[in-house]
């Protein structure tokens, strides 16, 4: 991540986290230095990654369980299609149908419970 600091449309300062350097420049937009970050500023570039860190778990868990709820969605369907058929068209295949899509729902149902224990 940078932070770049700007005075009357110039650059000034560039804090660089992932060199862990600050770079400043004169109002002509010469390097005057680079030096490495101070104790204080690789805390605050630590924490940051942290934070970051954190978002992109709760990107991905959220991202986990809406896929699990669109199988457990799609499941369902397949499961209701048999359900609104007359009871004397229904067939040994579709039986076996709904027992998978059981199955299915179940196995998604478990994944998801981890998911909420883990949280």
């Amino acid at each position: 991540m940078r932070h770049e600091t700007f005075q009357d449309g110039r650059l000034l300062e560039r804090h660089d986290d992932t060199t862990r350097t600050v770079t400043t420049y004169d109002e002509t937009g010469t390097l005057i230095e680079t030096r490495p970050y101070t104790a204080e500023e690789n805390a605050a570039a630590d924490a940051a990654a942290e934070v970051e860190q954190e978002r992109l778990a709760r990107r991905a868990t959220r991202a986990a369980i809406k896929a699990i709820v669109t199988d457990l969605q799609a499941e369902k369907a397949r499961a209701q299609v048999v359900i609104d058929k007359p009871n004397n068209t229904i067939t040994g295949g579709d039986t076996k149908d709904v027992a998978r899509a059981a199955k299915r729902i179940a196995d998604a149902a478990i994944d998801l419970a981890r998911f909420v224990k883990d949280m």
